[in-house]
């Protein structure tokens, strides 16, 4: 009976304590925005609660879970009975899609920490023709100067395509200058009309050139017959030629060429004024002749070459490095790309490591 007592009284002591402290009560504790324009920018809503007790309220602090949203809340003490608010500035700008953020208020209150959402989606701010067609020829606006076509496999095709507009008041006929013979281009719809959009269509045919690994070709955009070979209406096609051994039988494979190169990083120290060389053997460990298809600089650096391009089973060629400190003052190293028919490791990079020395 004592114990029971002793309960009654502490509960009943609590209570009395918690009724002296403030207490803070929020209408409510969750806000949607729902659809909001991201053009619009920063929204905001505001969170009322009450001081339910009968001690003063502060509020100690109002911290959002991350930078986008900024509070603000009443500073001065909120007496008994008394309101009060937190704000919440949401900035959508440059935010669009679904959110949802939280807001810490800490007071001293008996429930010292409550937390606040807000949320909503935010609707992409339409993109203006300079956005999303951010290259201009005259009246003729493009997504790209560039087409990267990445691999081809000789003998093989490869389209693509740049979509264009029209933001002039007349319409536009597209024309192309100094265009490669292996890449066609054609223009669909043949004249673009103001305000309308089409495309550059762009085949790459790597059946009319012989070539291996990396490349870029160029051609220049004509604009209603107006030719001006320059930059600002100049188009890049990028493609990595590849030879092809996807249709070569074990049998084949077993018996083809391998490039087995002595090393793939070379070590050249150099003075001012100096040229140096260094030599790499290559030697064929296969059953059939490895034939060198191209020899390939990333820079003005290094000069290579090769004794000879075909090697037969078992022989081998010397591939030469030339170095000239003159064009390596600001530089530290250069590579050198050897593509050969070795159909497990067709391309090779030769690493150059450059000092200067006095």
């Amino acid at each position: 009976m004592k114990k029971l007592l002793s309960i009654s009284i502490l509960v009943m002591l609590t209570a009395s304590v918690f009724a002296q402290n403030p207490q803070i009560e929020f209408k409510v504790k969750d806000y949607d925005f729902g659809k909001i324009k991201e053009e619009d920018g920063a929204v905001s809503t505001t969170f009322e609660f009450t001081n339910t007790g009968v001690a003063p309220l502060v509020i100690s602090g109002v911290t959002a879970s991350c930078g986008c949203t900024t509070p603000e809340w009443t500073k001065e003490p909120v007496p008994a009975g008394g309101k009060g608010v937190i704000k919440a500035t949401y900035n959508a700008k440059g935010r669009p899609g679904v959110f949802k953020k939280s807001i810490t208020v800490r007071s001293n209150a008996t429930d010292g920490t409550v937390v606040l959402t807000i949320a909503g989606e935010v609707i992409p701010k339409p993109k203006s023709d300079e956005e999303v067609y951010p290259v201009q020829m005259g009246g003729l606006r493009l997504k790209t100067k560039s087409t990267p076509l990445f691999d081809i496999y000789r003998g093989d095709s490869r389209t693509d395509k740049i979509e264009v507009k029209n933001t002039s008041d007349k319409d536009i006929k597209i024309g192309f200058a100094k265009e490669p013979k292996h890449i066609i281009f054609e223009v669909n719809p043949p004249v673009i009309k103001p305000g309308e959009t089409g495309s550059i269509v762009i085949t790459y045919n790597s059946k009319s050139i012989n070539d291996y690994g990396s490349r870029a070709d160029y051609a220049y955009v004509v604009v209603n017959g107006k030719e001006d070979i320059s930059d600002a209406y100049k188009l890049s096609i990028n493609a990595n030629l590849r030879e092809d051994f996807r249709k070569l039988t074990a049998e084949e494979k077993a018996a083809a060429p391998v490039a087995d190169f002595q090393a793939k990083t070379v070590n050249i120290d150099l003075k001012a004024g100096e040229k140096k060389r260094a030599i790499i053997e290559l030697k064929n460990s296969g059953k059939e002749d490895l034939i060198i298809r191209k020899i390939k600089k990333d820079s003005g650096i290094a000069k290579a070459s090769a004794t000879r391009t075909t090697i037969e089973a078992g022989k081998t060629a010397q591939l030469k490095i030339e170095v000239d400190a003159a064009n390596a003052a600001n530089l530290t190293s250069a590579k050198v790309t050897v593509i050969t028919n070795d159909p497990k490791n067709p391309t090779a990079t030769i690493v150059v490591n450059l000092k200067l020395i006095k």
